[in-house]
């Protein structure tokens, strides 16, 4: 069974529609992440400084987590 000519062109403009929407969000997503990243490594990194003495592990290592938890919110904010 052969498809028509113009069903045929209608699918090919849909499906390079879908394509270019697509290739269209992927920058804004991955900059937006890559915004989450930065916060979440300058989060990390203020974590460190506060709890640089050994006594201190479970305070860096809650501050830590709560960074990555952070960064999870936001990147997930950016996908939707």
């Amino acid at each position: 069974m052969e498809i028509p000519s113009n069903a045929r062109a209608k699918f090919i403009q849909r499906c390079f529609a879908l394509g270019f929407g697509v290739a269209m969000l992927t920058p804004a997503i991955a900059g937006c992440i890559s915004n989450c990243r930065d916060e979440y490594d300058s989060q990390v990194e203020d974590c460190r400084n506060r709890y640089d003495d050994p006594d201190d592990a479970d305070d860096l290592r809650r501050c830590i987590e709560d960074a990555k938890d952070e960064y999870d919110e936001c990147a997930e904010e950016c996908r939707s």
